[in-house]
């Protein structure tokens, strides 16, 4: 009976129906890769997956200072059958980003006028398709919201994060980072002078502001096929 509670227990929570399900799907993770997954503090992530391991859904495999996790095997046909159920929740599974947690992981701000758009495209798409690399997004006269078809293509690409937002550069300005992208004139000629020195280029894009659906799903591929690749040979 303790234990029949404590497996119904572990999952009477909805981050940890989405974190098991996210394993589930994905195979091993670490628990950086939940981090970024979830955009989530590593406290809280230990905590539920600690509970989700006594609930004897999930074993740990530790390398080194790394703790792997994974769903158990051979796994009894009572929790078997939880996971069965959990896929007809219709759970958002994000897609698996490693070394963002890493100590040589890159870090880019990518840069424009309003923050609502371009560059909110350029942070998710970076975020989601470049290992090894964590993009931030700001405006230099930032709008303070996203734009809603920029948000709507995001999620038609599975990418978007409710962390993403509109933000003025003085929120970002001390952080670290190793490169700074403009994808704008207007950013371009008015990015500021950061605390440290660090390399800035340029790679412009059309501003869809005001436009239709189509033309942020053409901006997107254009980020997508012309940003990425040079953010990571500038990167490598």
């Amino acid at each position: 009976m303790d234990i029949f509670l404590k497996t119904i227990g572990s999952i009477n929570d909805e981050s940890r129906l989405k974190i098991l399900n996210f394993i589930n799907h994905t195979g091993e993770v670490c628990v950086c890769d939940i981090e970024n997954a979830f955009h989530m503090i590593q406290s809280r992530v230990s905590r539920h997956l600690k509970i989700l391991k006594e609930a004897g859904f999930l074993k740990v495999d530790r390398r080194g200072r790394w703790a792997y996790y994974s769903i158990r095997s051979p796994l009894d046909a009572f929790r078997q059958s939880i996971l069965e159920e959990i896929k007809y929740l219709d759970l958002v599974v994000p897609k698996l980003k490693k070394g963002c947690k890493m100590p040589n992981c890159k870090k880019v701000l990518i840069l424009c006028t309003g923050n609502s758009c371009r560059s909110i495209i350029a942070e998710a798409l970076i975020n989601a398709e470049l290992e090894g690399i964590s993009a931030e997004s700001s405006g230099v006269k930032a709008s303070g919201r996203v734009n809603p078809n920029a948000k709507k293509v995001l999620e038609s690409e599975g990418i978007w994060r409710d962390s993403y937002h509109s933000k003025t550069l003085d929120t970002v300005i001390e952080n670290e980072y190793d490169l700074v992208v403009t994808v704008c004139g207007h950013a371009q000629e008015t990015c500021p002078v950061f605390p440290k020195p660090l390399k800035t280029i340029h790679v412009g894009f059309e501003d869809p502001d005001g436009k239709a659906f189509e033309a942020f799903e053409e901006t997107l591929a254009e980020i997508r096929g012309k940003l990425l690749p040079i953010a990571e040979k500038e990167l490598a």
